[in-house]
């Protein structure tokens, strides 16, 4: 298999990006659990970027970034997305979102992907702070995080109910910026 490169999305990715997201949502609730938090066929799920704009000023609330991982030039089998706070207060944070291919797990491909969002985020003078939730059941997704230097700041215990079964949510932050984030707590 070969190894896939990544890119910042366009909009010119977008047919390629939906069918890579119809795909990834489909295997959600599958062998290994659920990861992401609504039912594979739920209508309110989530669908992809849909109208964010992807290169909007990131003192603009609400602004999105997103990189593909791509095996040939029209395929992504990965993602990984930043979303910033739609609330002014809140834009020296951003929260991170990943999404790959059963195919393509277990094969460093989600190390990179977040090493693009991180490295993003340092090259941000506005961003002090990357976030992520993950499922407390995903043991390798938390250790990857853990190895990358996020620490775990918060359990919301009961966050989701999938298929009738109760899912704990783990909030997780990496301090990225020059401000007050050497005062991390928790975890």
């Amino acid at each position: 298999m070969p190894e896939p490169r990544i890119e910042p999305l366009t909009e010119d990715h977008r047919k390629a990006f939906e069918a890579h997201f119809a795909r990834h949502r489909a295997e959600s609730g599958a062998a290994d659990g659920p990861f992401m938090p609504f039912e594979p066929d739920d209508p309110d799920g989530p669908t992809g970027w849909g109208d964010a704009r992807l290169d909007g000023p990131l003192d603009e609330p609400g602004w999105h970034r997103w990189w593909g991982a791509f095996v040939e030039p029209g395929e992504i089998v990965g993602h990984v997305d930043l979303r910033g706070s739609k609330l002014r207060a809140g834009r020296h944070r951003c929260v991170l979102g990943i999404g790959i291919e059963r195919a393509y797990r277990g094969a460093g491909l989600g190390t990179r992907l977040t090493q693009v969002a991180i490295d993003f985020c340092r090259q941000a003078p506005s961003i002090e702070w990357l976030d992520l939730y993950v499922f407390a059941h995903n043991a390798p997704a938390r250790r990857l995080y853990e190895r990358l230097g996020f620490r775990e700041i918060g359990t919301f215990v009961d966050q989701f109910r999938i298929g009738g079964v109760s899912i704990d949510d783990v909030a997780m932050t990496l301090p990225v910026g020059d401000g007050p984030a050497g005062r991390v707590t928790g975890g």
